[in-house]
């Protein structure tokens, strides 16, 4: 019987189906085994939780190549680049390491440019490469800077020059948020390339004029821009020899024009501005208090503020530019901005990209009609710019509101139409041009905007910059956000009904087919 049952038909079917089986089982396995190396060994995956890195781009490869262009014109060579990572290579190199995406990016330009190297020091073990840039000098004061290093920081050096940067420099954050919502590597690190080998100009920011900053983000652009940012006192300190760009950002008192003292701010700044290359760049908004100085200069250079004169409390008011048809709010304030066209079409940006002008108030142009003295006015040009009546001076509409905008000040509409939000007059001088550039709304440096990678605000000011004299910005190089990451931050209720769903669904569908099976073997 047991002889019979070895050598019946179900049991040899029986044994070469379980061969089979096991077979096929042993063949996944070594299959799936090979796949899985050669996956692993050339980097045939798609990881499920966003980018592991970004891959520099072309713009970033050109900017840095005409910066080594630039550096290189008396040495005949570009001039060699150090960047040094604070830790062994094979930490930053991992994906847990924080400085694992500017690593990517400094291996790609290292591999595309012959002059920059990559160093690695674990300042834990071999502190000593290390220690002499642990000290930072202040090129302004000449004072010295403790500077703390971490396996985080990262060193950027060209001859004597050097630079200490944190890891959370090269990427963007949203408020106070812990963490970033993109990475700014690419355009971090060319900047520090950048300003390794080039002269390294003054921004000087005014601050005693009741100056107020809401956030941060316009000196980190200065600083993108290869500025060395200085605060001054322009009554009482020396603007620095090497500064090409004032700005007075967000005044609330006025520019002092002392009789006493014969000394004159007014006087000052045209003093500077009568050397080739220098700049004068100010913020107001709608809620600038009235500044008769300031006013008085920057009808000299071919701006009228826009008031409401007699108001409310017989208190004139900016206007308020409103645009609901153009805007990101609802209340139609924080509207776009148009390029004006004609002539100033050379210092402002061409591409699709919406710029912010929140919270403006509006310029119109000086043509000294009713006000001022006889002959001070400007001159419509028909390229659409303003010409002063000695020649010398020459002001273009750079940015203006649509043609649906209204104009509120003093609870009323007083007026509609188009109007002027930023501004860049040109003067000649016997050496060169310098210029004076007026900007409607404070709020246009705001974190939000600059940092954004759909808003051309940041773009706007970096090609302003380059166009009022600074030799090269890195300008067309942006922030480049995160992808979603969703997968990676599952609750765990989430992952526990994801669990049993792919667990249990496989087991229930085997199940019911094995049934089926059964159930139609028996009936046949």
């Amino acid at each position: 019987m047991k002889k019979q049952f070895i050598r019946s038909k179900k049991m040899r079917h029986g044994t070469v189906a379980a061969i089979l089986t096991a077979m096929v089982i042993l063949v996944a396995v070594l299959l799936n085994a090979v796949a899985v190396a050669v996956i692993e060994r050339y980097s045939l995956y798609v990881p499920l939780y966003g980018e592991p890195v970004f891959d520099v781009s072309g713009a970033c490869y050109d900017f840095l190549g005409e910066a080594f262009e630039h550096a290189s014109k008396d040495e005949k060579k570009a001039p060699p680049v150090e960047i040094w990572f604070c830790d062994n290579e094979w930490n930053v190199s991992s994906s847990e390491h924080a400085n694992y995406y500017l690593y990517h990016t400094a291996n790609q330009i290292a591999d595309h440019f012959p002059n920059v190297t990559l160093k690695y020091f674990d300042i834990y073990t071999n502190p000593k490469p290390v220690q002499k840039y642990t000290v930072a000098t202040n090129p302004l004061t000449g004072e010295e800077i403790e500077t703390a290093l971490y396996t985080t920081s990262v060193i950027v050096i060209c001859g004597d020059y050097y630079r200490v940067y944190s890891y959370n420099e090269f990427f963007a954050y949203k408020g106070e948020e812990e963490s970033p919502w993109a990475y700014n590597g690419e355009k971090k690190l060319a900047s520090a390339i950048m300003q390794a080998i080039s002269p390294k100009p003054v921004a000087c920011l005014l601050n005693n004029h009741g100056e107020v900053f809401y956030d941060y983000e316009l000196l980190t652009l200065l600083d993108d821009a290869g500025y060395t940012v200085a605060y001054i006192d322009l009554y009482q300190e020396k603007i620095p020899e090497n500064c090409d760009l004032i700005i007075s950002y967000n005044p609330n008192t006025d520019l002092i024009d002392d009789t006493l003292s014969d000394i004159s701010e007014m006087q000052i700044l045209n003093e500077v501005l009568s050397e080739g290359g220098n700049s004068f760049l100010v913020f107001l908004e709608n809620g600038t208090p009235s500044l008769p100085n300031f006013e008085t200069y920057l009808k000299e250079w071919g701006v009228s503020a826009d008031y409401a004169e007699n108001g409310y409390n017989n208190r004139a008011q900016r206007y308020t530019i409103q645009n609901p048809a153009e805007s990101l709010s609802a209340d139609g304030y924080t509207i776009y901005g148009h390029a004006a066209g004609g002539a100033g079409s050379r210092f402002t940006r061409t591409e699709e990209q919406y710029v912010i002008f929140p919270n403006s108030t509006s310029f119109s142009a000086y043509t000294g009609s009713g006000d001022g003295e006889a002959g001070s006015g400007y001159v419509y040009q028909t390229d659409g710019s303003y010409r002063s009546m000695d020649g010398k001076r020459t002001m273009y509409p750079l940015y203006q509101s649509g043609a649906d905008s209204l104009a509120w000040a003093n609870g009323a509409i007083v007026g509609s139409g188009a109007s002027m939000l930023m501004t860049l007059t040109e003067q000649s001088n016997e050496e060169g041009v310098s210029y004076v550039g007026a900007v409607a709304s404070v709020d246009f440096s705001e974190s939000e905007y600059l940092q954004s990678a759909v808003y051309g605000n940041n773009h706007v000011l970096m090609h302003l910059f380059e166009a009022m004299g600074k030799e090269l910005t890195p300008v067309g190089l942006s922030v480049q956000p995160f992808s979603c990451n969703q997968i990676s931050t599952l609750t765990t209720a989430q992952m526990l009904r994801w669990t049993l769903g792919l667990t249990v669904t496989p087991l229930v569908i085997v199940t019911v087919v094995a049934i089926t099976v059964l159930i139609k073997r028996r009936r046949a």
